[in-house]
């Protein structure tokens, strides 16, 4: 079930990468090609993880499940900022903004 996960989560990596590169100004052909060498490095990480069997490894796994969700929804802020997902995410950085300032 972990490699399961770990294969779900190369497309949204890949593209959230890739939205994020495109925000910072670098060009299409550069943000598809980092974004998806940083989606199967992440693949990687995640499968090496899983065949470690580790309780430490678990976590660290979690985690990155957790970075890519969060990944994916900044990415859905900065290209789609009008939708009701991205709105919301940028109402909740908002106020955590306000909370931690």
């Amino acid at each position: 079930m972990g490699i399961t996960l770990a294969l779900l989560l190369v497309a949204p990596t890949w593209w959230a990468m890739s939205v994020r590169l495109a925000a910072l100004g670098q060009g299409r052909g550069a943000c598809q090609i980092k974004g998806v060498a940083f989606a199967l490095f992440q693949l990687v990480v995640m499968v090496g993880l899983i065949y470690l069997d580790a309780w430490w490894a678990v976590l660290i796994y979690v985690f990155l499940m957790l970075a890519t969700g969060n990944m994916v929804l900044e990415a859905v802020a900065l290209r789609y900022p009008g939708s009701a997902l991205g709105a919301w995410w940028l109402r909740q950085k908002t106020a955590a903004g306000r909370r931690a300032g």
